[in-house]
């Protein structure tokens, strides 16, 4: 049983046509990144929240449970706050440009 060889991908055109060949849809823009991200970190924080108000009442959450969650929505406020600090930075930096 002899298998037929492998023939290459010629360039970008190649890559470009199979993309092509799928149904288009319009590009997320920066603000609509930036909406989803912010929303993500708040349902992480009212999930850990969620967590924390079942234990209090005697829900059947853990304290395991409680405490992944709440590193998680810390760990996705820490990101979300160097995130901003970097847009910060970029803007200034913009913004001292010379023309």
């Amino acid at each position: 049983m002899t298998l037929p060889p492998i023939s290459s991908v010629t360039g970008a055109a190649g890559v470009g046509g199979a993309q092509s060949a799928s149904a288009p849809r319009a590009a997320e823009g920066f603000a609509d990144n930036i909406t989803a991200a912010l929303e993500a970190v708040s349902e992480s924080e009212f999930a850990a929240d969620a967590i924390a108000e079942s234990i209090a009442t005697g829900g059947d959450a853990s304290i395991q449970e409680l405490m992944t969650s709440m590193t998680k929505a810390q760990l996705n406020v820490d990101l979300l706050v160097q995130v901003r600090n970097k847009a910060v930075e970029a803007y200034q930096e913009i913004m001292r440009m010379q023309i």
